[in-house]
């Protein structure tokens, strides 16, 4: 008897732990089919994203096996880009459907690059011949690279014709990306081409949202005909002043693509009337008809644009840097401070500048360059140094460092050093409204919890 109450009781034992272990077995295989559904999720999410960008509608849908038979569930929710970001978050919760139906959540982070990934963004060719360059560079064209880079440098062409701009006299073929800088296991080329057709379609939408959303400030062209120039202060105000009257009309000169163009215009503001006092909004937008001259102190994210539309080559307006003296700081270097500079044509740097000049600020130019014009006298055509913290992107040819220089390497015109600065916030987090490229790009994932319906 006392042998078979053991053998009773054992034979209970065992079959707990056989249920038990069966149960276990159960969890296990329900764990690992929730984690993929909810993986299932997360790459339908991007899928959606990619086909339809402003879509973020949660869904639940339902998986099934080969005969029709459910296999389990997920749960999508989205949340949008906050103000200023391209990052969406995606949470993803799966479930196995069966008698256990065992939770998983997963968290991922998706975005979409703006123009700002790159440090330096050409669509024509480009000559870095300074100490460093900070960030990636990238050209449509070729790049000649004779700065170390510390970062992708990179072309679309897998040669270019190098002409006398940049010291190919005569012209030569070139690899798309060539010279004497150092860290060359960083290059690339070819590549992938950066369509700055976004810029164009850009330009349109921002106008639409300043003139008929009422966005942000708008500066009309009517009564202004030098333009506008805006003083950024540091209480997040800005003063908006009526240019008058201009002065130092100095011949100067740039190349435009192949052709060399003088100019005699003066740059540098000599009168204005203040208007306005304008204070910021959060990722605010100041769109003008006119030229802009830009200065002073940021504290907030502001995008500024100069753009007369519908778009005629003769009425394309410039941004001007520098006038009187000026710079552009700003308050903190955290990312809560971003200035993006659109000029439908130009980037220009005057002639009546500080010796030692700081640019905090994302320069675009639409269809034309960003530089200073070589100025062949005046006591100010050379200046000590130029610092810059942002991003640079331009239509046409751009000089980097703004500075030209004889066949000796000597400086003629411009500054005499530069240090180029990324900020690496911009890469997901452009200024407002700045145009981005592509398709959403994965950024992490975690999974977030694990639960019992």
């Amino acid at each position: 008897m006392i042998f078979l109450t053991v053998l009773s009781i054992l034979g209970f034992a065992l079959a707990d732990m056989l249920v038990a272990q069966n149960r276990l077995s159960e969890v296990k295989i329900a764990q690992e089919y929730a984690f993929q559904i909810a993986e299932s999720g997360l790459n339908f999410a991007r899928w959606r994203l990619a086909h339809d960008e402003a879509n973020y509608a949660s869904a639940t849908q339902t998986l099934f096996d080969p005969t029709g038979g459910p296999i389990g569930t997920y749960q999508l929710e989205f949340t949008p880009p906050g103000a200023g970001s391209t990052v969406v978050e995606i949470r993803s919760t799966g479930w196995y459907q069966n008698k256990i139906n065992y939770t998983r959540t997963l968290e991922a982070r998706y975005g979409r690059k703006a123009f700002t990934f790159y440090s330096f963004l050409f669509d024509s060719p480009v000559w870095f011949g300074g100490d460093a360059v900070d960030g990636r560079a990238h050209s449509n064209e070729g790049l000649r690279m004779d700065s170390t880079g510390n970062s992708e440098v990179t072309s679309r062409r897998a040669t270019y014709t190098c002409t006398a701009i940049h010291a190919c006299n005569p012209s030569a073929t070139r690899p798309g990306v060539w010279g004497v800088g150092g860290n060359q296991n960083l290059w690339d080329f070819p590549t992938s081409n950066v369509d700055f057709a976004y810029v164009t379609s850009n330009l349109n939408d921002l106008q639409y949202k300043a003139v008929t959303e009422g966005v942000g400030l708008f500066l009309p062209s009517a009564g202004a005909p030098n333009g506008y120039d805006l003083n950024f202060l540091a209480d997040g105000n800005v003063e908006i002043y009526q240019v008058t009257a201009l002065n130092y009309n100095l011949t100067r000169g740039r190349w435009e693509g192949p052709v060399w163009k003088t100019y005699s215009n003066p740059l540098d503001i000599s009168g204005e009337t203040q208007i306005a006092l304008y204070t910021l909004e959060p990722n605010d937008l100041i769109f003008a008809e006119t030229n802009l001259w830009v200065r002073g102190e940021v504290n907030g994210r502001v995008t500024v644009v100069a753009a007369n539309l519908p778009d005629v080559a003769a009425t394309n307006r410039d941004i001007m840097l520098g006038s009187n003296n000026s710079e552009i700081r700003y308050s903190n270097y955290d990312g809560s401070c971003v200035l993006g500079l659109i000029a439908q044509r130009n980037i220009l740097i005057t002639y009546f500048v500080l010796n030692n000049m700081r640019l905090d600020a994302v320069l675009m130019a639409q269809k034309g360059l960003i530089g200073r014009d070589y100025y062949s006298s005046g006591a100010r055509r050379i200046r000590n140094s130029i610092t810059t913290y942002g991003s640079m992107i331009s239509k046409d040819f751009s000089d980097p460092e703004f500075r030209w220089v004889n066949g000796a390497g000597a400086t003629v015109s411009g500054f005499n050093t530069n240090v180029t600065t990324y900020d690496h916030h911009l890469v997901y987090y452009p200024p407002p409204y700045f145009p981005v490229m592509g398709d959403y790009d994965f950024i992490s994932w975690e999974e977030k919890e694990k639960g019992q319906l």
